[in-house]
């Protein structure tokens, strides 16, 4: 069995344990995620299952969508509500400035890692090192900021000093890390208190089931040509695929394409491959 789901995850569980709890519902071993949602962040998780895993990188590539609110004034040992409380100071609201900040964002071209986070170093991940007490560093990472607003400027007051924005991202861009920039723009400190992904690529949150609410899992699985909508597709027929399968290419009248995904008559993804010259190579069988 191979497919993709769209969970909603809820808060207060890990990207694992989604994975953890499908594994007891599915039956199938072999489930992968696209993307880790922080166990205090909500939203769209898409999972592969069986060897539709090895598609993965794929969707973690594409631009991610977030809505997230930040507390001014106060900070966290891990940036967001799980942390220890590690500075106050004052929310600087006079400091707002909802054009200069959202221009500033979308300038952006690196964020730090924060240093509790899944990132690995030296084969281990930096939370679990820094739990054991053990300081990491880890190197800025390149960002895009797609675009940026801020979702209720006027509310934001000393008594009330909580800011929302929605955003779209470069791949492993932090979003608790872009909350701590911008209250550094305020001259201030901050920490995430809610975040959601709200969409990967095109592909929304809206069409993503919980899991509590996930009564037939094999009526929810998502066809492939939905996801993979941004990579070119061809169907072939039986013998075609049969002749990508054993590694040998197929002559197609198509232009020369970096990847294309092959499908077969129900519309599943059988091959990843690549077109040069008018022959269609094989670059991984499912």
């Amino acid at each position: 069995m191979r497919g993709f789901l769209l969970i909603d995850k809820v808060a207060g569980i890990s990207s694992f344990d989604v994975i953890r709890q499908l594994r007891k519902i599915t039956g199938i071993k072999r489930i992968g995620h696209c993307g880790t949602l922080d166990p205090f962040a909500t939203g769209l998780l898409i999972c592969a299952l069986g060897s539709y895993t090895r598609l993965n990188s794929l969707l973690e590539a594409r631009e991610k969508s977030y809505q997230a609110t930040l507390r001014l004034g106060q900070s966290t040992t891990t940036g967001d509500p799980e942390g220890e409380v590690e500075e106050t100071a004052s929310p600087n609201i006079e400091r707002f400035d909802a054009s200069a900040i959202t221009a500033a964002a979308l300038a952006l071209q690196e964020l730090p890692v924060p240093k509790y986070s899944a990132v690995k170093i030296q084969g281990q991940r930096a939370y679990k090192l820094m739990r054991q007490g053990v300081e990491v560093e880890i190197a800025p990472r390149a960002v895009q900021v797609h675009s940026f607003q801020f979702l209720n400027p006027e509310e934001l007051s000393e008594q009330n000093p909580y800011l929302s924005y929605a955003c779209t991202v470069s791949k492993g861009t932090y979003i608790r890390s872009l909350s701590i920039w911008i209250a550094a723009q305020m001259q201030t400190v901050a920490h995430t208190v809610s975040l959601r992904r709200t969409a990967i690529g095109d592909i929304s949150v809206d069409a993503a089931v919980r899991l509590d609410e996930m009564t037939d899992w094999q009526s929810a699985l998502v066809p492939c040509e939905k996801l993979f909508g941004h990579i070119p597709s061809k169907r072939l027929d039986a013998e075609q695929r049969k002749v990508l399968q054993h590694g040998q290419s197929v002559a197609v009248d198509m232009a020369d394409a970096e990847r294309i995904m092959v499908l077969n008559d129900m519309g599943e993804i059988e091959t990843l491959g690549y077109i040069k010259d008018g022959n269609l190579h094989p670059k991984v069988n499912f």
